[in-house]
Order: structure tokens, then sequence, then C-alpha cells
């Protein structure tokens, strides 16, 4: 699955999640309780840091990460993906939480 040449540069692991549709009677809710895949070697390879911008009602942050994986990875937009940084190095730090935007794949 994992054949790409750059693998090593991986440093990273995920856990990706995905939103389910459950319907009790006339309710349909929505969770994310589908795991599509875990110990999913990546590399958060821009990592921003915005500032906060004060607005009328509220302060806001509008960070822009980049993912990087194998391109045969299983990830949709609106994904919850955990990233452990340092992961595929060894380390057990805890989660850092992102939402996947619209996927880039890129053939090279």
């Amino acid at each position: 699955m994992f054949s790409n040449p750059v693998k090593n540069w991986y440093t990273d692991m995920a856990t990706i999640k995905r939103v389910e549709s459950d319907v009790e009677g006339a309710i349909t809710k929505q969770g994310r309780t589908i795991t599509v895949a875990e110990n999913v070697p990546c590399r958060v390879y821009r990592n921003s840091n915005p500032p906060t911008v004060m607005k009328d009602t509220a302060a806001q942050v509008s960070p822009s990460d980049m993912l990087a994986c194998d391109i045969s990875v299983d990830i949709k937009a609106g994904d919850e993906i955990l990233v452990v940084r340092g992961g595929g190095l060894g380390y057990t730090n805890a989660p850092s939480r992102y939402f996947a935007g619209d996927p880039t794949p890129y053939y090279e």
C-alpha cells in the first residue's frame, strides 16, 4: 500500500475518521464514527500559525496546514484527521486535530 519512494519523509502518523448518518425513527443523526484508516504514515509539511484577527463580535483564527500522505489513502473533504506529530519516529504525543479540505492528488 505505501510504496512511495519518499516514505522515510513521513514522520507523523494519522487516524482518519468520517461522518456516518444514523437514522433513528424520523431523525437522522450524524457522527464521526467510521474510522477509515489508522496509523497512516504522513507529514504535516506546512504548519501555519496565523495571527488572531479581531472582528466586531469575536476573534478569528484561520490556520491552513498542509498534510502529505500516500496517494492511495482514502481522505475526503470533511474527514477528521488526528495526527500524532513524530508518530512515525516513535513519539507518542497527543494528536493534533485537523479537518480535511478538498484533497489535491499529485501523481508524480
